[in-house]
């Protein structure tokens, strides 16, 4: 009977520690996305002179029933990753970061990838050795501009991934940057 127990209790925890696993890379897709959202609107009068400025990009989680879909290359101006995913989600991947505020190309190589999702996870480890933790979601990206809210061009929309960069890998000091590479 205490076997039957402790075999019990063992196969619930465990349940119980997948579904947790499972919950919690939903709720950081959604953190990445919200983070990955912007709306900017100025406006600066002079004179007799007034200028109006709008932006609004807003990005949507976008997941594939096939994981290996998300294999490809993805670039932006100054990054790019390319990534393969099987089909159960395992990846790997290299590409080169831009350092903020130089010309520095950073190359790494993906370490420890995993697609759970829309969120891919994984280690960056860079040419020097160092490493950094890095969580991107794949999504839908459209960019709206105009002069206010009312007044847009027709929006844009784009597929790639998202992600947030940090100065040395650290949101607490230094600055961040919102990165998204289109897939080619």
């Amino acid at each position: 009977m205490f076997k039957l127990l402790v075999a019990l209790s063992l196969l619930i925890s465990v349940g119980l520690v997948g579904n947790l696993s499972a919950q919690d890379a939903t709720q950081k897709t959604r953190d990445l996305v919200a983070a990955l959202d912007k709306t900017k609107y100025k406006k600066k009068e002079k004179a007799n002179v007034s200028i109006e400025v709008f932006v609004d990009v807003k990005n949507q989680a976008v997941v594939r029933p096939n994981k290996s879909e998300y294999s490809g290359r993805y670039e932006s101006n100054g990054y790019q990753l390319i990534l393969t995913v099987a089909e159960n989600g395992n990846a790997t991947g290299s590409g080169f970061d831009s350092s903020v505020g130089n010309d520095k190309v950073l190359k790494f190589s993906l370490k420890n990838a995993q697609v759970e999702g829309a969120l891919l996870s994984g280690t960056k480890v860079y040419e020097d050795g160092s490493e950094q933790r890095f969580e991107a979601v794949f999504v839908n990206r459209t960019s709206r501009v105009g002069t206010n809210p009312n007044v847009t061009e027709p929006g844009f929309a784009m597929y790639g991934i998202g992600f947030i960069q940090n100065e040395n890998g650290n949101s607490n000091h230094g600055w961040t940057n919102r990165v998204f590479l289109e897939k080619q």
